[in-house]
């Protein structure tokens, strides 16, 4: 079996192609750069996937199994700008282009969503069947790529899943996300910052987990939105003294008054379990300390 991984250099990218190459697929990987360490039976293209003519003329010469799409451009942002035109170009109009210009569909198309399309929860914890009420640019563009995607792949007869991921997480995340800032500081021997009283619920779901629903989805040809998360809701405070622990560095965790709008959230993850096959996930404490130990040997 053959997959094309487009976005297969960033952070998620690179733990879903090592995953893809461990279940004994041939990956090709294309994105805007190199891979930072290229793996074993890895193929790398260099493509600016947003160069749409360039891109298509790629897709042309290409034949594969499956297409994992992950690019986004995350914009926590209700402002409709200028940039929202960038937004929908990579995450509707360049797969949904790239897809067409492919000589034959792939049997699987898997599309890297988001939590954000529910917008704000109504009830918890939130299933599919939650209303989609996105807020942020972000979650409208990755709505409308779920749309599109799925009348696109049913047209060229391939199974189309979206993937509606919580937080991801993990080794080699960037500094700017909250638990890789909150290790750096731990590093340089300050306490983690909480900004606010750090009792709003999140969902935080790990690199593997997400990798794991990946291969899952691309195995069993799945159809239809699935959310990845954890299913394990915890505080913000409950994560910044999880990080404290594992680091051994023998301090708690600051608060920082701040206004902010933060809203509890937490998925259910029923049905990735039964159509996906993925497992439990992985334990959010031993994680961590994974994490901790990875950065600090960086």
């Amino acid at each position: 079996m053959r997959a094309i991984v487009v976005g297969g250099s960033g952070f998620v990218g690179r733990h879903v192609v090592e995953r893809l190459l461990r279940d004994g697929v041939d990956v090709v990987t294309i994105d805007r750069f190199q891979p930072p360490r290229p793996l074993s039976g890895e193929t790398s293209i260099v493509c600016d996937i947003t160069e749409l003519e360039s891109a298509e003329s790629l897709a042309r010469g290409l034949e594969t199994d499956a297409l994992v799409w992950l690019p986004a451009s995350i914009r926590q942002s209700a402002n409709v700008d200028a940039s929202v035109h960038d937004d929908v170009q990579l995450m509707v109009e360049a797969p949904l282009r790239f897809l067409r210009a492919l000589v034959s569909p792939p049997g699987s198309l898997v599309n890297l969503s988001s939590i954000q399309v529910y917008g704000r929860p109504r009830y918890l914890p939130v299933d599919e069947a939650h209303p989609t009420a996105p807020f942020t640019v972000y979650g409208v563009s990755k709505l409308c790529g779920e749309h599109y995607l799925s009348l696109a792949g049913s047209a060229r007869g391939c199974s189309v899943a979206s993937l509606r991921a919580a937080f991801i997480y993990g080794p080699g995340q960037h500094e700017q996300n909250v638990i890789p800032r909150f290790l750096s500081e731990l590093r340089q021997g300050r306490a983690p910052v909480v900004h606010g009283d750090g009792n709003g619920v999140r969902d935080d779901v790990h690199v593997h987990d997400v990798a794991a629903a990946v291969s899952g989805a691309i195995e069993r040809r799945a159809h239809g939105v699935f959310n990845v998360a954890s299913g394990r809701p915890h505080t913000l405070r409950e994560v910044a003294e999880i990080a404290c622990r594992v680091s051994g560095a023998g301090v708690t965790p600051s608060f920082e008054t701040v206004e902010n709008d933060w809203v509890d959230r937490w998925y259910d993850v029923t049905r990735a379990r039964a159509e996906l096959g993925v497992g439990p996930p992985l334990d959010f404490e031993t994680a961590l300390r994974e994490m901790w130990i990875t950065e600090v040997a960086a």
